[in-house]
């Protein structure tokens, strides 16, 4: 109807009216409305469709601008993406359409597109890359507070399982391999990523940044390998982390003889360790240590209860070492050799009076507790030789030695002494000259009240002689002369000694029986008278006290030791001793310990006395014995033994 009213009326124009040129049609082409649709050409983008106008309601996706907007039909929320299935279609009369690109996930939100960030855990994929919202990382695993959250616009969201512990490092989840000490957790296992293990304590590389956790951690691998771990012994792990040797349980430095070699993992130097230790639970037990005298324990492990086991000291080589003798003086116990040649940790010296010292109290095989203390020692080689004769006293605070010494055609006797205090060392040596003479067996020396230093030697050769000499004082000089030399065809003598019963005597040990010989000790040329003691002992060897402290005499005798003290005499030996030198010491309880060697190169002690009787010792020696002798106080005993190639010490506790 309302087409045919234009039509009519434009007839009735054309008969009445004047007609209009092109240009006047042509500018009011604009405002026809030719589709009728009630929106003039010039607003109406399509005047030939009534029903594409701005009046028109937009219908999205039909390829059409209905409503002339100029917006791409497939670009609903103008975000300049459209769906993915839209992609390359073109909207009618609408240039540029079907260039945008795709991925819109929600063409109705213009905040969600491919060109928006993601909020993380807003449950909507306003990037549109269809990732789940809860899963930042997309490594396929969410934190457990948003299991089973959907992502809007992600259709299988809500299904992944939880337990991510960091939801922004891909290589952090439960399904990742952790690499320890990288400082992340990367199996979410939440362990400290500086504790391997998980047993509390760190390698010391890591304490600091471990959060607050212990270092010590020798094994990050082995939960059971910590600080404060049960040690597990014997097993060749470090279980506690202490660095000990896993074989020495006792920490007493000796391990088992079968673990010997054994290492610790770990631990360095491990399985360097020496044998023997019979009782590795206490440390008290194992070679070297001291016996503790009395008890039911083994506690140098010699394979005897209170057996003696004597071992070399420790760092010190002898050569043709002879006749020990103890010393105690200025709470330093002195145990003096004569040997032709000793090497020690620091020197080497040749034909040699030395002595060992330690702190009294403190004895012990140990070459760092071992003070050296030369007397009559040369530190190079020398043109004489040096026997079994030599001694060593203790005199008003002043050491004195003496030792035998022989060349090609002369012996001596060395002397030397030594102040503690003040003063100077001194030194003379009384000479034969030109004479060809055995060399001495034995040498002894006495200094009187006025400082004089008297000495004898002997020996059993086919030419004995005694060799006595005396020199004026020597404690303030560096050198003395020999007031008297006088050797006295008398007899041969295996051992001499002085002895001081109101006059100053000579005890000697001949082949039919034990002398004592008288002498001038003030004369320039003294005379010896003899007499034997009638017992017929024939002795291997003599020491006396020449202070009057008890054992006064100690001999040994062919089959026994007799050994004389203040109140008391004893006689102890076995079936079968020989003795050859022996020696003896009071102690604390009224007892002695005697020791000795016999013919055979063994040695023996005893403790005891005549009151209660002797309990015998066994001295396991690895060498044949040549001399012996014995000191004690209040805490230690010792026992030392020569052989031609050491010197060797055993230690009692009482």
């Amino acid at each position: 109807m309302r087409r045919s009213l234009a039509v009519g009326a434009l007839l009735s124009l054309a008969a009445g009216c004047t007609w209009i040129d092109d240009a006047q049609r042509e500018a009011r082409r604009g405002q026809v409305d030719d589709d009728g649709d009630g929106v003039i050409a010039s607003k109406d983008c399509d005047d030939g469709n009534p029903s594409i106008s701005t009046a028109e309601p937009e219908v999205w996706y039909d390829g059409v601008d209905s409503d002339c907007a100029g917006d791409d039909d497939y670009d609903q929320d103008a975000d300049g993406y459209v769906p993915k299935e839209f992609v390359g279609l073109t909207t009618l009369k609408v240039k540029n359409s079907g260039t945008l690109p795709g991925g819109d996930c929600d063409d109705r939100e213009a905040t969600v597109s491919p060109k928006e960030k993601d909020i993380a855990y807003d449950g909507v994929d306003r990037s549109c890359d269809g990732g789940d919202d809860y899963d930042q990382d997309g490594d396929g695993y969410v934190p457990d507070e948003y299991v089973g959250l959907a992502t809007k616009y992600v259709g299988t969201s809500g299904l992944l399982p939880g337990g991510d512990c960091d939801d922004g490092n891909s290589a952090v989840n439960p399904a990742g391999v952790d690499t320890p000490y990288n400082g992340l957790d990367s199996d979410c296992g939440g362990n400290n990523d500086y504790d391997d293990d998980g047993d509390g304590y760190v390698p010391d590389d890591y304490v600091g940044v471990a959060g607050g956790l212990p270092g010590d951690d020798c094994d990050d691998a082995d939960p059971g390998v910590h600080p404060g771990a049960a040690e597990i012994y014997y097993n060749g792990v470090d279980d506690a982390c202490d660095g000990g040797d896993d074989f020495d349980q006792d920490t007493d430095g000796y391990v088992r003889s079968g673990d010997v070699g054994r290492g610790t993992e770990g631990v360095a130097d491990s399985g360097a360790l020496p044998g023997g230790d019979c009782d590795d639970t206490n440390e008290v037990a194992r070679p070297y240590a001291n016996e503790q005298y009395g008890d039911a324990l083994d506690g140098d492990c010699d394979g005897g209860r209170d057996s003696l086991q004597l071992n070399a000291v420790e760092g010190f080589v002898f050569t043709d070492a002879h006749t020990p003798v103890f010393v105690e003086a200025r709470d330093r116990v002195y145990l003096s050799v004569a040997a032709a040649d000793v090497v020690t940790p620091t020197n080497h010296w040749y034909a040699s009076g030395f002595a060992m010292t330690w702190d009294a109290g403190f004895v012990e095989n140990d070459p760092d507790a071992v003070g050296e203390f030369p007397w009559a020692s040369s530190s190079n080689p020398t043109d004489f030789e040096v026997g079994y004769a030599h001694n060593f006293r203790h005199v008003d605070d002043t050491l004195y030695g003496v030792i035998g010494r022989q060349g090609t055609r002369f012996r001596a006797l060395a002397f030397e002494s030594y102040p503690l205090g003040s003063g100077t060392a001194g030194q003379a040596t009384a000479q034969s000259n030109n004479t060809a003479s055995d060399n001495f067996d034995d040498a002894d020396l006495f200094v009187d009240d006025s400082g004089r230093v008297h000495g004898v030697g002997c020996d059993a050769g086919s030419n004995g002689v005694f060799t006595y000499a005396r020199v004026d004082s020597i404690a303030t000089s560096t050198s003395a002369d020999v007031q008297v030399n006088e050797e006295a065809g008398v007899a041969s003598a295996a051992a001499c000694s002085f002895t001081n019963d109101q006059a100053l005597q000579v005890l000697a040990a001949r082949t039919d029986d034990l002398y004592t010989y008288s002498f001038d000790s003030d004369s320039v040329s003294p005379t010896f008278t003899g007499a034997a003691s009638g017992s017929g002992w024939v002795a291997a060897d003599i020491d006396t006290s020449i202070d009057g402290t008890s054992p006064l005499e100690v001999l040994a005798l062919p089959t026994q030791v007799y050994v004389s003290g203040t109140g008391i005499s004893a006689l102890v030996g076995q079936m079968g001793d020989v003795p050859l030198a022996a020696d003896a010491v009071l102690l604390t309880d009224g007892s002695y310990l005697i020791a000795w060697v016999n013919d055979d190169g063994t040695a023996r002690a005893a403790i005891g006395n005549d009151a209660v009787g002797f309990a015998y010792v066994a001295l396991s020696f690895d060498d044949v014995a040549t001399g012996i002798a014995v000191w004690a106080d209040d805490t230690n005993g010792m026992v030392a033994v020569t052989s031609d190639t050491q010197v060797a010490i055993g230690i009692y506790d009482w």
